[in-house]
């Protein structure tokens, strides 16, 4: 079990720790939230082997290393997934489809220079939310900027 000053120095490195109990409360271990490059991998494995993919999830990440039963894995697996699902839900559009996530790494990359890979799922989301706005902003501005410059030729 991990300290509160050793806590305090993952959330500096990974902003957001998940804290996952058994039911039982006996077993408690913390997790970083996945980056969208392990939510990718994550997401093939699952095609094959869900079991295998949730175990995947849950290994890349657990902070601590250490053994755990096979059943607390499979559920903080899951904690893990359906906080990734509330991460990915925002206001401007729902989640992008499958083939949709390569579209949002491109949005997130050129209008943010970082690499979207490396973001956890959260921050993917919030950056993806952001850039969207930009881009919808962008477009209502230069729709603006056309129908003026029309209005100021087409009035003579």
């Amino acid at each position: 079990m991990l300290d509160k000053s050793a806590i305090e120095k993952l959330k500096e490195k990974y902003n957001t720790i998940l804290k996952l109990t058994s039911d039982d409360q006996l077993t408690i271990t913390y997790c970083k939230k996945p980056s969208f490059s392990t939510f990718l991998n994550y997401q093939k494995l699952y095609k094959d082997n869900p079991h295998e993919a949730i175990l995947y999830l849950f290994e890349e990440c657990v902070l601590e290393k250490r053994d755990f039963d096979d059943e607390f894995m499979l559920s903080s697996g899951n904690s893990i997934i359906a906080m990734v699902k509330k991460d990915s839900e925002f206001s401007i559009d729902s989640t992008p489809q499958k083939d949709e996530f390569k579209k949002s790494a491109a949005i997130i990359r050129h209008a943010f220079q970082v690499d979207p890979y490396q973001l956890s799922m959260d921050e993917f989301y919030k950056l993806l939310e952001e850039a969207l706005w930009l881009q919808k902003h962008t477009e209502t501005r230069l729709e603006n900027t056309l129908v003026t410059a029309f209005t100021k030729t087409f009035s003579n």
